[in-house]
């Protein structure tokens, strides 16, 4: 497996992230969450579940269209009654998915508790994909800061013919 950020993630703006989960009602962060197993997946030996991420996304979307469905109809309170079980399953379920993104992406990049790059377990679980996309952007913005020093130094030390 290959240690560091750069070959698996790509910068993204958080304020862009922040928004569109908010218009979207919690739907981009599903997306976002998708985009960094598919990375993790496909770039490392520490896969997430496929069928564990397409049940998160259908347990999500029941979820979100039972809402909307009960938000519409709120003159029957039962609608909304009658779904709070699968608004459980499904919250458990994205918690979960949250979790194993957040632990494969701090063992990906060599972090520990305390360290800069470090994903809090407390701030993940408040601001979800918006802090992982900041810690991403740090870690990839530090990447490109050390590249740069290194060819400097390297230069420098290069004789002169």
């Amino acid at each position: 497996m290959k240690k560091g950020l750069t070959d698996i993630f790509e910068v993204d703006s958080v304020a862009k992230t922040l928004a569109l989960c908010v218009l979207t009602i919690g739907a981009y962060l599903i997306y976002k969450l998708y985009q960094f197993s598919n990375s993790i997946n496909q770039k490392t030996d520490h896969k997430i579940s496929n069928v564990f991420i397409v049940i998160t996304i259908f347990l999500f979307t029941i979820s979100l269209g039972s809402l909307i469905y009960g938000l519409v109809n709120l003159d029957e309170p039962n609608i909304l009654r009658s779904s709070i079980g699968i608004h459980v399953v499904s919250s458990i379920f994205d918690v979960t998915w949250i979790i194993m993104v957040r632990n494969r992406i701090n063992l990906i990049a060599g972090t520990n508790r305390g360290d800069k790059l470090w994903l809090n377990p407390f701030i993940t679980s408040i601001f979800h994909v918006i802090y992982m996309q900041h810690k991403i952007n740090q870690g990839l913005a530090t990447s490109q800061y050390n590249k740069q020093i290194m060819a400097k130094t390297h230069k420098q030390r290069a004789p002169h013919i």
